[in-house]
């Protein structure tokens, strides 16, 4: 099955954010399902947890769910501010990787990829 990666709905247009729905690889069917919200929107009463109810009971999401149990969850914010935003990465003794210095790709919402990718050029 293909991933299913989305921008908006059921977000308004003055909100950043969107979702992801990935098939993992194991040896029973097993998915990743998440929901972004870019946390400069501007409605105080946005609750991104509603939103992302909201979107699992889209049609196309509705049919990937159904029958299935949650066996983990987390959450967690995602550092986007731009290459302008990077901090110095090395100090002694020391180098920043991963997401914490901000290496994410905004457009294509991919932090988990570039996160690794740093841990393994950092090792070496």
């Amino acid at each position: 099955a293909l991933p299913i990666c989305t921008v908006g709905w059921p977000l308004d247009k003055h909100t950043y954010g969107g979702s992801f729905l990935y098939h993992l690889n194991e040896g029973e069917p097993v998915i990743a399902v998440g929901f972004v919200v870019g946390l400069d929107y501007q409605n105080p009463y946005l609750n991104p947890f509603r939103e992302f109810q909201k979107w699992k009971h889209h049609p196309s999401v509705v049919p990937t769910l159904e029958g299935g149990k949650r066996i983990a969850y987390g959450a967690r914010a995602l550092n986007e501010g731009g290459f302008q935003s990077i901090p110095r990465l090395t100090f002694p003794g020391g180098i920043l990787v991963g997401c914490s210095p901000g290496f994410m790709n905004v457009p294509k919402i991919k932090g988990t990829h570039t996160a690794m990718k740093t841990g393994k050029i950092g090792r070496a």
